[in-house]
């Protein structure tokens, strides 16, 4: 293998080496299992809280999220792809009983460099179960049949996935609604009335999110796909962002340290919703890019296998949110 091309290839797909970016995965696996297995979440099924694995006493400066990115770089290695391609059901071979020590071949140089221990059998097996519960994941929607989940596809998965911290995104889409039915509350009490630049910058970016949802397939063309309606969400987070931002800039001082003012609190949890989604929706479309220069005959079952079901909700959701928010910023425009 091409050892520097392998590692350029991840440059340009993720703007970092292998190592880090198995590292940056390896860690939000490895903080998904912790919130469950620690209480803090729904729970694990029972075949993975019944057996925590061998207990491993991890030196000071390393830890598990090491030794299961070194495990990803690894299989990775091996197989000559990028990390994120690894398929996790096929990186359980390397956690196998009798499996040989990931310190027994390659490791990159900043790994040697983590803390003792990272990659010898005791660590492996210490992450073990981590790893299980990640490849063996019961879910409250079933992934669609035939889809093998790879590294990439699972930290999607979880980045849409509610029921725990960083995946929490019915929280942020509350926060809005909240906000805005606040300050209707105030508008129609008098407590707030909106300025004229305010109503000017409202009715302006309400028709703007309305274009920027509507969809082509009314007039006979194809309906947009998940990765383009999820970029068109991604995208409306800068306008939100930026209306807020020259509205409390507009503000004296003394106010914008006091009080942000009851619409710009509503653009900022807005833009800050649809922001969750820019992550994912990047990697989609550099996979896309870089699976298809050419348009495929089978769009669809190309997303089915890279777009989880979560992230689907996720945008759907995020969709009505964004059509509730134009509706009330026409409203504000016209009272």
């Amino acid at each position: 293998m091409d050892r520097d091309g392998w590692e350029r290839g991840h440059q340009v797909a993720y703007g970092c080496g292998a190592w880090e970016r198995a590292g940056h995965q390896a860690r939000l696996l490895v903080a998904w299992y912790d919130e469950r297995d620690g209480g803090l979440g729904p729970g694990l099924s029972p075949r993975f809280s019944g057996n925590p694995g061998m207990r491993v006493k991890w030196p000071w400066g390393s830890g598990r999220h090491n030794t299961l990115g070194l495990l990803f770089w690894r299989a990775a290695h091996d197989a000559g792809i990028l990390v994120d391609q690894v398929v996790l059901a096929d990186a359980m071979s390397y956690c196998a009983q009798g499996a040989e020590p990931l310190d027994a071949g390659p490791v990159p140089e900043a790994a040697r460099k983590t803390g003792i221990g990272v990659g010898s059998a005791a660590s492996v097996a210490g992450i073990r179960y981590v790893l299980q519960a990640h490849a063996e994941a019961d879910l409250p929607r079933p992934r669609p049949a035939g889809v093998r989940p790879t590294l990439g596809y699972r930290v999607r998965e979880l980045l849409a996935t509610p029921d725990w911290d960083l995946g929490d995104w019915p929280a942020a889409l509350a926060r809005v609604r909240h906000a805005m039915g606040l300050a209707d509350e105030i508008r129609e009490s008098g407590t707030w009335r909106p300025t004229d630049q305010e109503l000017s910058a409202g009715g302006r970016l309400g028709q703007d999110l309305e274009r920027s949802l509507a969809t082509p397939a009314a007039s006979g063309h194809p309906a947009p796909s998940w990765l383009e309606r999820a970029a068109r969400l991604a995208a409306v987070t800068a306008a939100l962002s930026g209306a807020a931002d020259t509205l409390l800039g507009a503000r004296p001082e003394d106010a914008r340290r006091d009080d942000q003012g009851p619409l710009v609190k509503v653009l900022g949890f807005a833009a800050e919703a649809c922001a969750r989604l820019e992550t994912s929706t990047e990697e989609i479309g550099r996979l896309w890019e870089a699976e298809h220069p050419h348009e495929p005959s089978d769009r669809a079952s190309w997303e089915l296998s890279h777009v989880p079901v979560a992230f689907m909700e996720q945008i759907e959701e995020t969709e009505h949110l964004v059509r509730a928010l134009a509706a009330f910023l026409w409203v504000l425009a016209i009272h």
